[in-house]
């Protein structure tokens, strides 16, 4: 792309799956740094006003590449405004800015989103803009993880020995959820949404589910689909037949589903287990050896306490996405896993399930949530959960054997 110069570029990508769209460049500059005479005519471009005081000249030009409707910048007192025609379909937009044309870009959350425009004060530090707007496009869209062998854990049991010792493994390929199942995906096969006051919406992940309401919705995902179900009580893979949902205050059966056993044979949907979510979350490799699940700096692609306000889960996918198109592995919510928890080992290890039976209740979780601290949202870090658990910090994804 030539390179323009400004102070200011906006750059508007709509996209769905990964189509990009137009390219717009608009210029703004500081009084206090102009560029030369030359640099400011270099590519045709005029400035028409100066202000009498320090600060952003007037808007002067955009160049436009496959013009975008209705899309326009404007300087509002002290603020930068961004504005466009809202995009037929979009769930959600994004801001990322820069000091500089060539990046690095980060996302922008000074601003704020008003249908399809955002506002920000002026800065120095941001004057090249990149917003992206989100389709709904296929929430339910399935990753291809190829087979492998990677390290698992992390070196250094003082720090979490949970996490230690770190051991090789090896797994078959398989499929995950591109996505957190969302809410509308949950409530279509489960008659209802058990998400409230912490985010709300179609493409929001899904929240207070338990492991067992989990399973549950992937066999009965898997039956509406035509797929073979994976999950099996009582030996059978009807979930009406398994009874009522466990829950801590009304236990039930429980005995019966914490029995539930697995056909990982099956090409119906389940959860990963925990061996294939850190594969995947590490983007089937440990090189680069990234402490978050696509980059070493968890503001670029998770939602944790640091970054997340209003307080409450974000839709599905605002942020970047691993090296294989995953997103939201690390920080939004955490993920129910299909494996008890249990002890590493240094022995290497093909296709892990978990310990076959708990000396506790309590099921792996994996990936941090929007307000946990940073460390919960490294791909190696492990924490657990009773499987009876709902709150609003545990969701999952779904994920299936390679076909």
């Amino acid at each position: 792309m030539k390179k323009i110069i400004a102070a200011l570029w906006l750059l508007i990508m709509c996209v769905a799956a990964i189509a990009v769209g137009p390219t717009v460049h608009t210029v703004l500059d500081f009084k206090n740094e102009m560029p030369s005479a030359t640099d400011r005519f270099a590519n045709g471009m005029r400035i028409v006003a100066e202000p009498e005081e320090i600060g952003f000249t007037e808007l002067v030009q955009t160049r436009v590449e496959r013009e975008p409707e209705g899309l326009s910048i404007q300087l509002v007192d002290s603020s930068v405004v961004l504005s466009w025609t809202e995009v037929a379909g979009a769930t959600a937009y994004k801001v990322y800015s820069a000091q500089y044309p060539e990046g690095p870009f980060s996302e922008d959350l000074s601003g704020t989103f008003l249908d399809a425009s955002w506002t920000a004060a002026l800065s120095q530090d941001r004057l090249f803009f990149q917003v992206t707007a989100l389709t709904e496009g296929s929430p339910n869209e399935m990753i291809f993880v190829p087979s492998g062998t990677f390290t698992m854990g992390f070196d250094a049991a003082s720090f979490y020995p949970d996490s230690y010792p770190p051991h090789s493994v090896s797994l078959n390929s398989f499929y995950i959820g591109k996505y957190q199942v969302t809410q509308a995906e949950y409530a279509a096969i489960m008659g209802s949404n058990p998400a409230a006051n912490y985010g709300v919406g179609d493409n929001y992940p899904v929240y207070n589910v338990s492991w067992y309401s989990a399973i549950k919705y992937c066999n009965l995902r898997s039956m509406a689909e035509g797929l073979t179900p994976v999950y099996r009580i009582y030996g059978l893979t009807h979930p009406l037949a398994w009874g009522t949902v466990p829950s801590i205050y009304n236990p039930g059966n429980i005995a019966a589903w914490n029995a539930a056993t697995a056909d990982f044979s099956a090409n119906g949907y389940r959860l990963p287990t925990e061996a294939e979510w850190e594969y995947a979350a590490r983007g089937a490799t440990n090189i680069p050896d990234y402490a978050y699940s696509g980059s070493d700096v968890l503001n670029l692609v998770g939602w944790y306490n640091m970054n997340n306000t209003p307080d409450g889960v974000k839709p599905v996918g605002l942020k970047l996405p691993n090296g294989l198109g995953i997103y939201d592995m690390s920080g939004n919510l955490t993920e129910w896993c299909w494996d008890w928890k249990g002890a590493y080992s240094s022995d290497a290890v093909t296709n892990p399930t978990g310990p076959a039976s708990p000396s506790l209740l309590i099921r792996i979780v994996r990936g941090g949530a929007w307000a946990f601290y940073d460390y919960g949202s490294q791909v190696y870090y492990r924490s657990g959960q009773n499987a009876s658990n709902t709150d609003q910090y545990i969701g999952f994804r779904i994920s299936r054997s390679g076909l």
